[in-house]
């Protein structure tokens, strides 16, 4: 009998639920984390492109001048290349 089965029928508490929901809670955190950011890079192209300089948009966003001309350095994904 798998040890998951065992522990529930033994009356212990089956631990292995708490690591598969973590686990899945951190691909959704991951997952969730991806998409900030390319709405983040997405809207730093879009403010520069507006004319915002650099030093604004990262005062505007807690980022530093240096992140900013990094994220700025790497063209925008277009839908073709996700």
């Amino acid at each position: 009998m798998p040890a998951k089965h065992a522990a529930a029928d033994s009356g212990l508490p089956d631990r292995t639920a708490g690591l598969e929901s973590a686990a899945a809670a951190v691909t959704a955190a991951q997952q969730a984390l991806n998409t900030a950011r390319r709405h983040l890079t997405a809207a730093i192209w879009e403010t520069r492109r507006a004319g915002e300089p650099v030093r604004r948009i990262a005062e505007r966003t807690g980022l530093d001048v240096m992140t900013i001309r990094n994220i700025l350095a790497v063209p925008p994904a277009t839908a073709t290349d996700r």
